[in-house]
């Protein structure tokens, strides 16, 4: 990599659990783009969203800080404030381009901007130059885009919206093709419109672009062309309910039920089908992005990170989507890849939020604001990076819960304190018993309690 400042690319997945990709775990999407990038960059098992759901994930992943110190515990309408200091900001004064392309969610999805071309001065108050926003999944049929009116030109959105309307009427769990024609699907629509974008680009100044795809999201709307890949194949199993070890332990949040109606077993069969089609043409997109890079000269010189803001249950005990701290829903895959550095593996724990400070490093800048995160820049190629100590204990909030995990101990706290879930996963990965309240752990509950409170009271500042 030359001395100047690298490019910097960040991608991301929405809703993209850890194991989805083949080189992170038993699930059947074929992803060789990203196992490629993995195998030459590092690769970090470790990494949790600081919320599992869409807005505050993305919000404390912009800013640097904790949900609770924006204000923010769930998906309630919510606009990053635009002078709030964040580190796209920081890039574009220090002379990079910025841009972004795909899913932003930095501001409500619920009809207030009911054309979010026009909501492209706000995101450029955030810090980037060039913008082609897309909404998310559940709302593509009633916001328009520069993709939805292309949609609307090619006489698909209307079908779109009935589409959407029939899948959340019933069945959530519904498993069907697109309406879309493969080309217009929206991740294909990202991954075209990213790989353009880096094709194009000859100013003199680095780069910084954001493809943030709206996939695998549900709806399970996997174009035939993927979804096909996948008929009959064998897919994991659902991981079963945990159980309470002790059942008079406090009640949370995730006593108050699921998000969706009841769905079957064969439903899960077909939804993890249909996603790992979804994963699989990310994949593939990104291999696109990658290869507009390599034409135009510049993979040499490009830093690359891949994430996803939070997982996804897939029916794991019993549930889908995403909200709660069960790590199908929090552990999130993380790849970085520097240009001349060796690959590696890495089990540090990490946050979601780490990643901007990390950029920030490898442009050879700071923050120079008030945040949270911590970068991992030094871990990236590191082949010892495994016995490095990134951070003691990683948190996690949704719903003013508070979840804190120590590479073996996880604990939720709900919103009156009381700890309420409790797993070791070291001799229980798939959570399967939740030993919160019973006195044989007391000792690692009450230092996980601890360690809350102190995390409470270290970060009261606001933004």
């Amino acid at each position: 990599m030359s001395p100047e400042r690298p490019n910097l690319l960040f991608i991301m997945a929405d809703q993209l659990r850890a194991d989805a990709l083949a080189c992170c775990g038993p699930a059947p999407a074929r992803t060789p783009n990203l196992d490629a990038l993995a195998a030459g960059g590092t690769l970090f098992s470790q990494c949790r969203t600081v919320s599992p759901i869409c807005m505050p994930a993305r919000a404390a992943l912009l800013s640097g800080v904790y949900p609770h110190q924006l204000g923010i515990w769930n998906n309630d309408p919510f606009t990053f404030p635009s002078a709030a200091p964040n580190w796209v900001k920081t890039l574009r004064t220090a002379g990079y381009r910025t841009s972004v392309i795909g899913k932003t969610h930095y501001y409500p999805y619920d009809g207030s901007v009911p054309d979010m071309r026009q909501a492209e001065p706000l995101i450029s108050s955030y810090g980037y130059d060039d913008v082609d926003e897309i909404p998310g999944p559940r709302v593509s049929g009633r916001l328009l885009s520069h993709m939805t009116a292309l949609w609307r030109d090619r006489g698909y959105l209307d079908g779109v919206r009935g589409d959407l309307e029939s899948r959340y009427a019933g069945n959530h769990a519904m498993a069907r093709e697109s309406v879309l024609p493969l080309e217009l699907y929206p991740d294909v629509y990202v991954g075209q419109q990213a790989e353009a974008y880096l094709k194009a680009y000859d100013r003199p100044e680095p780069f910084f672009c954001f493809v943030s795809f709206g996939g695998p999201h549900d709806p399970w709307d996997c174009p035939r062309e993927y979804a096909a890949q996948f008929d009959g194949v064998t897919v994991q199993p659902a991981l079963k309910a945990f159980v309470d070890a002790c059942p008079d332990r406090p009640r949370g949040v995730w006593d108050e039920g699921p998000h969706h109606p009841p769905f079957s077993a064969a439903d899960v069969e077909a939804i993890r089908r249909n996603y790992a089609g979804k994963v699989s043409l990310i994949d593939y997109q990104i291999g696109n992005v990658l290869k507009a890079l390599a034409t135009t000269g510049r993979l040499d010189n490009t830093v690359i990170i891949f994430s996803s803001d939070h997982g996804e249950m897939n029916g794991d005990h019993g549930r889908l989507y995403k909200q709660n701290f069960l790590e199908s829903s929090v552990l999130v895959p993380l790849i970085a890849r520097i240009p001349g550095r060796l690959a590696s593996r890495s089990d540090a724990l990490i946050e979601l939020q780490d990643i901007g400070p990390t950029m920030l490093e490898l442009a050879g800048l700071e923050p120079g604001y008030p945040q949270c995160g911590k970068s991992f820049a030094n871990l990236i190629g590191d082949k010892e990076s495994h016995s490095h100590n990134h951070r003691s204990i990683v948190f996690s909030e949704y719903n003013r819960e508070i979840m804190a995990f120590d590479g073996r101990w996880k604990l939720v706290v709900n919103p009156r304190s009381e700890p309420y879930l409790l797993f070791d996963l070291a001799s229980d990965p798939a959570e399967s018993i939740n030993l919160a309240s019973c006195g044989k752990w007391k000792a690692e509950e009450s230092r996980l309690v601890h360690a809350i409170e102190q995390f409470v009271e270290r970060n009261k500042f606001r933004v």
